[in-house]
């Protein structure tokens, strides 16, 4: 059957957790799991159902196959970044409780510094294919398909980070015309964070 691309709703919070989460990898556990993957996709399914926020059903483009949920693709403009973190920041409490919190702005103080997007760019803040549809191409269409999106804003960059070690991810990018521009090493912070840094890598179009 065709492909068919569409806007997620709220009723897509599970699978969308579910890869979302696998697009942050131990980095994500670590991070907004705080150690715990449970938590994590307990955290990215509030966030998801709710509107305005970075994991936002709002910002999100199913892949549909056979009537199935196959990828998705979480983005938008980097002029609208600080206001969709400032919506997650709303939820911290709710999801993470006092002592979580306390930790959650202590490893995000760790992270500080770190621009993802620019206002003139356009932000593919997460790109997921579930594990039974890979190689059928969904990530290329989705890839295009945030093309489309940034040009119809009028934006001419493509804009992604990618973990250093996600070899595979890398050379996805690689081909469809992105270039690294800059390295993120988390050196000593490295077991903090479950990973060793992260390329931004970005596209002109």
């Amino acid at each position: 059957m065709t492909l068919i691309l569409r806007p997620a709703t709220k009723e897509d919070a599970a699978i969308a957790s579910v890869l979302l989460a696998e697009t942050n990898g131990e980095f994500g556990v670590a991070v907004l799991g705080l150690g715990r993957l449970d938590l994590q996709l307990s955290a990215l399914k509030q966030w998801f159902v709710d509107a305005g926020n970075r994991f936002s059903f709002q910002c999100t483009t199913i892949a549909e196959k056979n009537g199935i949920a196959a990828g998705l693709l979480l983005a938008f403009q980097g002029s609208e970044l600080a206001a969709l973190e400032f919506g997650c920041a709303r939820r911290i409490f709710s999801i993470y409780g006092l002592f979580g919190t306390i930790k959650m702005i202590w490893l995000n103080k760790s992270l500080a510094g770190n621009k993802e997007a620019e206002k003139g760019e356009y932000l593919i803040a997460h790109l997921a294919v579930d594990e039974h549809f890979r190689r059928q191409g969904i990530a290329q269409v989705l890839l295009e398909r945030a093309e489309m999106d940034a040009l119809s804003l009028g934006l001419s960059k493509l804009v992604l980070e990618v973990e250093i070690p996600n070899q595979k991810a890398i050379a996805l990018y690689r081909k469809a015309g992105f270039e690294v521009i800059n390295t993120v090493y988390f050196k000593d912070k490295m077991a903090r964070f479950k990973s060793p840094g992260f390329y931004k890598m970005l596209k002109n179009l």
